[in-house]
């Protein structure tokens, strides 16, 4: 399953998308710190479910999920609170939520929870019983007999060994979140407006891609007449908007040519990321694209490594800005240019893990790469990198998640003054507290003393300096608060590994 994780509590937050993540095969798409972020991320992902606490800032989990009820969007979500009043859990339940558990929160809880979501999923799946397992197996190729499953389907669905069938298939994973409802509620109507033809509908939650299969008399008309339907009501109405579904269609003439259809569909939907089809994805649309040899743009590259370590936010978007316009009009291979994308994200995380690890560990944390990787749309994938970039401009505040209130103020006293010679002391004294009370502080909250956060905060500082200008070594070491230079390359060796020179030097 895809899941999104809404608790604002960080250590139950990411505690529970590691656990996920390391002990079932599900994926977390993202994490959100309240109702209102969650609501644009499931919004935006479409997640196959999405856990969330009660109680949280801005929206609570239960207004979050009413505005998604009320928004019409299908959606199987659990309920977290540490609170136990059967109120909470029967207007829960009034929204169609799942379960409802209680904090502290018990592994196998957990993992008993996903097991009964993930079956009420695939149960769904199976809405068109024994015929659509069959059919399903055909489209994906999963488990099953070919020769059985299309038997089954000429047996119980009447579908002729020679006949006009069409097959459909659509990426709706870059759609606005309510396109879903009005495809099933289309697919309902299309088998009442064309009784006589044989129609099944099927939706893959984790491929978030939809296939309905046609099946009408051989010589007839009634299969154009589908399509012409699909294409008015899916297409045709979406074709100016950035957020829509992807469609692509296949005629031919016998039941066993239902599972090349379906290859061939699935590999032309990979044309989404190059194609921006106003209408169908069509073969011929894909046969046309030549793409050029992909050249690395380099000199971007470098252009956002710099503005990383200079903290220019400014030529930091400039510079995400140029890579989006070079990817977009390069006409590259479509796997060259998704692996330039992870190329960029990599550049941009190893950067910050060499100079801000809290940061780092932020963008970690988001789950965007695996979005970037899973991009079939331009759209999609530009709104990943996008994100990123997000990430590293956005407001400092947000990238701590530091729950004590002194400590945030002693870390901004130390932003502000780490050039000067400060001690424990002098900060306590400002904060009005023992020096004993701020070191407490500090191991509790940091996991570091004060001391060791002073000298880090001043030596990614000077990987900064060093990577991003042509000050001399001695002109950094006064510029992040040593008035010896050779102290200062003492302990940025002992702290990196590497002198400042060879730190300077290398790529």
């Amino acid at each position: 399953m895809r899941i999104v994780i809404v608790e604002d509590e960080i250590k139950i937050r990411e505690g529970m998308a590691r656990l996920i993540e390391s002990q079932t095969e599900h994926v977390v798409l993202g994490e959100a710190v309240n109702g209102e972020e969650g609501l644009e991320m499931i919004l935006r992902f479409k997640p196959d479910l999405v856990i969330t606490d009660i109680r949280m800032p801005k929206m609570d989990g239960l207004e979050m999920v009413a505005a998604l009820h009320e928004r019409k969007i299908p959606l199987h979500a659990v309920i977290l609170s540490g609170y136990s009043e059967f109120e909470y859990a029967r207007t829960a339940i009034r929204y169609g939520v799942d379960d409802y558990l209680l904090k502290p929160l018990d592994i196998d809880d957990i993992k008993n929870m996903l097991e009964k979501v993930e079956g009420k999923i695939r149960r769904e799946q199976m809405t068109n019983g024994t015929p659509g397992m069959h059919l399903r197996n055909l489209i994906t190729g999963e488990a099953g007999e070919l020769e059985k499953d299309i038997k089954v389907l000429k047996d119980l669905c009447g579908f002729p060994d020679e006949g006009d069938y069409a097959l459909f298939a659509g990426y709706i994973g870059s759609a606005e979140a309510a396109y879903r409802e009005e495809l099933e509620q289309f697919a309902g109507e299309l088998k009442t407006k064309y009784g006589e033809l044989k129609l099944h509908y099927i939706y893959m939650e984790n491929r978030q891609r939809a296939y309905l299969l046609g099946c009408g008399e051989k010589g007839g008309n009634r299969i154009d007449a589908l399509e012409k339907s699909v294409y008015n009501r899916l297409i045709l109405r979406y074709k100016d908007r950035r957020e829509k579904a992807v469609w692509t269609r296949k005629r031919f003439g016998h039941p066993e040519e239902i599972r090349g259809a379906a290859e061939e569909l699935d590999s032309l939907l990979t044309y989404a990321l190059v194609l921006e089809p106003k209408g169908w994805l069509d073969a011929s649309a894909a046969g046309q694209y030549v793409p050029r040899p992909f050249l690395a743009p380099t000199h971007i590259y470098n252009q956002i490594r710099g503005a990383i370590c200079q903290e220019d936010t400014e030529k930091l978007r400039q510079g995400a800005e140029g890579f989006l316009t070079y990817m977009s009009e390069g006409h590259f291979e479509i796997e060259e240019i998704r692996k330039a994308f992870v190329k960029s994200y990599y550049l941009i995380a190893d950067t910050l893990q060499e100079i801000d690890s809290s940061l780092y560990q932020h963008l970690k944390s988001r789950n965007l790469l695996r979005n970037m990787e899973n991009a079939v749309t331009w759209h999609e994938l530009e709104c990943a990198y996008r994100d990123v970039v997000q990430v590293l401009t956005g407001p400092k505040a947000k990238r701590e998640d530091i729950s004590n209130y002194v400590i945030k103020r002693a870390i901004n006293y130390i932003r502000e003054h780490y050039q000067e010679g400060l001690t424990q002391e002098e900060v306590a004294s400002v904060l009005e507290i023992t020096p004993e009370y701020l070191s407490t502080l500090f191991n509790r909250e940091m996991g570091i003393n004060f001391s060791v956060f002073l000298k880090q905060f001043r030596i990614s500082h000077a990987k900064r300096l060093l990577k991003g200008t042509d000050m001399k070594v001695y002109e950094i070491a006064g510029a992040v608060g040593y008035g010896d230079p050779k102290y200062f390359q003492r302990v940025f060796k002992e702290e990196t590994g590497v002198s400042p020179g060879d730190y300077r030097q290398m790529k």
